[in-house]
């Protein structure tokens, strides 16, 4: 795919994801999803529709016929190269990502440096006694304000160094929390999320779902931290001491930034349990809504650039010349006054650059094959278009070369 492709099917990804993110966003405020399990399953779902949806665009209609354009003759000449437009934008997007993963290296490397300097935490066995079996370093640091759990193989929770002076009961019910993300394995969801992140830095929507999900595995853990330690009370008291300040915020690692605290302790209060039927029953209508909806956004914003180029013929209407430059003829060749004819078969994409020029038939002479390869891949068209739109297009092209004295 060219870059001035890539640049039109990134825009009409951008446009159909948005409208998908849009409604997804929407529809569990409106129908009031109050399952934090329910909310967290339903937004990865939605993430993985979204990284997904430009593998469901739909192949275009095809057509049998092809097309073919005969070049004869050996003049000299020079042709400019030809800018892509949309090289800037790549450049751009892939300079963010690069910013977003050195931001979060920046993140994973303050976290080690946290661990070298934080000693074991000592913590009074009823605090730790029948908790959960879970295996993880547990220290006190005193880089912390608040709990930060990192890790996957050998997981550690670091704990502020005022984390012993808690009642009791207030330190096993944060533990608590902090011991199910790792029985959890949020650490790897949580890089996924990150590397999504970097990737698509320039969203809004993917940030704002990100957000959201966040939210709903935090949720999720606060519930079942109160089930555990058999003590709601007890665990907001916890939550909001904890959070006196504000919770810690790893240069890097937007993850770690535990916000939406109301949230969090509004759900805990006021938790309304759903039942299973309705929790199915709204997110067959989510699911039933967002296939309508990316059906609506293929259709509106469609990503030419990622079905395979098309034949002329029919409904698909052939590309015109725009700038074309004869061949050179090789001065080897014409010293020995070798003549002969190439067949190359070529891609004209959307912008009407000519894409992999390769060499179908030969002309028996490698210069005379290089020399159409080279000139071809210089020549611009008006696009080839199906129902007016921009298409790409398989295209022979054959040149000839031949000598007009012997």
């Amino acid at each position: 795919m060219s870059v001035t492709a890539f640049a039109a099917d990134l825009t009409a990804y951008v446009l159909q994801s948005s409208l998908i993110l849009g409604v997804g966003l929407l529809l569990p405020v409106l129908f009031r999803l109050r399952d934090a399990r329910a909310s967290l399953l339903y937004g990865q779902g939605l993430l993985a529709a979204v990284l997904l949806l430009p593998l469901l665009q739909p192949e275009p209609v095809r057509a049998t016929f092809g097309g073919e354009m005969t070049v004869t003759g050996a003049w000299l000449g020079e042709m400019a190269e030809t800018e892509s437009p949309g090289g800037l934008l790549l450049g751009v997007l892939g300079l963010g990502t690069l910013v977003r993963l050195a931001w979060l290296g920046l993140g994973l490397h303050t976290l080690r440096s946290w661990r070298r300097g934080a000693r074991p935490a000592g913590l009074a066995p009823e605090v730790t006694e029948d908790l959960l079996d879970v295996q993880a370093l547990l220290l006190v640091s005193e880089r912390v304000e608040s709990p930060v759990t990192f890790g996957w193989r050998n997981p550690v929770v670091l704990l502020p160094a005022g984390f012993p002076e808690l009642p009791l009961a207030a330190q096993r019910g944060v533990l608590c929390h902090e011991l199910l993300h790792v029985r959890r394995r949020d650490w790897l969801a949580a890089l996924f999320e990150e590397g999504v992140r970097a990737l698509l830095w320039f969203h809004p929507g993917v940030w704002m779902l990100l957000a959201r999900i966040a939210l709903s595995r935090e949720q999720v853990v606060d519930r079942e931290a109160v089930r555990l330690t058999g003590s709601r009370r007890a665990y907001l008291e916890a939550l909001r001491t904890v959070a006196a300040g504000s919770w810690q915020a790893v240069p890097g690692l937007p993850f770690f930034h535990r916000g939406h605290l109301l949230e969090r302790v509004t759900h805990l209060c006021k938790e309304a349990p759903m039942s299973r039927p309705r929790i199915a029953t709204l997110v067959t209508t989510f699911a039933g809504l967002l296939a309508m909806t990316a059906v609506l956004g293929v259709l509106a914003f469609p990503m030419a650039g990622w079905a395979k180029p098309l034949k002329v013929g029919g409904d698909v209407k052939a590309p015109k010349v725009v700038n074309q430059m004869p061949p050179t003829y090789p001065a080897s060749a014409r010293d020995n006054k070798i003549e002969g004819t190439v067949v190359l078969n070529t891609v004209i994409d959307t912008q009407g650059q000519v894409r992999n020029p390769t060499v179908a038939e030969s002309s028996g002479n490698a210069d005379l094959d290089q020399e159409a390869v080279d000139t071809v891949a210089k020549w611009t068209f008006k696009p080839a278009t199906l129902d007016g739109k921009p298409v790409e297009v398989y295209y022979t092209i054959t040149i000839r070369f031949a000598l007009d004295d012997k």
